[in-house]
């Protein structure tokens, strides 16, 4: 009976403990943003005030799955609420933003200028039928492009690279993205043989079992042993420093690369 009431004891403690813990994050983080005061200047405080009010539900259910904390995020909801209402002047039932704002932040911002690959870039994003993206989406998007995790961006560049969508990258599907990408760089005369010389090169590089194709295991495997050949077939997420770049404008960023 007393080892039980020692233990008992001792489970109380620690969920006391656990609790308080929990509760001073809490505090901690109240007053980070109360601190943190207006969050854009060129937003009227009211609106702002209403605005991080009416999302605050979203923010803590992205805050616990995506790469930004709280404040990260509220500074990133309010980019796009701005890109709502800049689309709303020209267009008053514009219900969020546009793929094609979307793609022209990543064009700029982001120094994602393969327009070859763009459009599976968005089928990879969003799939939906919507011309708008959600502020899920925009954030989940931008959690894989500035903090997103190696597997994380494996997955995503797969799913960019594979057109056919069956898990397999062909040597037609080789062929065609390599060509694609290399027109831009070299002409399309010239693009044709750089394209069959490289997948030489690359199917012996990736194809891990050596059956003519690389499946999603032969990519992972190699790209996990050799980073350099995550963007092999096109250049689908942000350059290093346009995503430094892009993170300075709202996030503290000591940790972050």
């Amino acid at each position: 009976m007393p080892d039980f009431l020692k233990t008992f004891k001792v489970l109380m403690v620690s969920k006391q403990r656990f609790l308080q813990k929990k509760v001073n994050r809490q505090r901690r983080e109240n007053v980070a943003r109360s601190m943190a005061g207006q969050l854009d200047m060129s937003m009227d405080s009211m609106e702002e005030t209403r605005f991080r009010k009416r999302n605050q539900y979203l923010i803590h259910r992205l805050e616990k799955r995506l790469h930004f904390n709280y404040l990260e995020l509220e500074c990133l909801l309010i980019m796009y609420y701005k890109l709502q209402k800049e689309g709303q002047a020209s267009n008053p039932k514009q219900e969020g933003v546009t793929k094609i704002q979307f793609r022209d932040v990543l064009h700029c911002a982001l120094d994602m200028t393969d327009d070859s690959l763009m459009d599976r870039v968005f089928l990879a994003i969003d799939k939906g039928p919507s011309a708008c993206i959600s502020m899920e989406t925009w954030a989940t998007a931008l959690s894989l492009f500035l903090r997103g995790t190696l597997d994380e961006q494996i997955q995503f560049c797969f799913s960019v690279y594979d057109i056919m969508g069956d898990g397999i990258l062909a040597r037609d599907t080789i062929f065609q993205l390599l060509r694609t990408s290399m027109i831009s760089q070299s002409g399309e005369e010239d693009a044709e043989e750089s394209a069959r010389d490289m997948i030489e090169v690359i199917t012996k590089k990736m194809d891990i079992d050596r059956d003519g194709k690389i499946s999603f295991q032969d990519y992972r495997q190699s790209v996990t042993k050799n980073p350099m050949l995550l963007e092999a077939f096109g250049q689908c997420l942000p350059s290093r420093i346009a995503a430094y770049s892009f993170l300075c404008t709202f996030a503290e960023i000591a940790d972050t690369l």
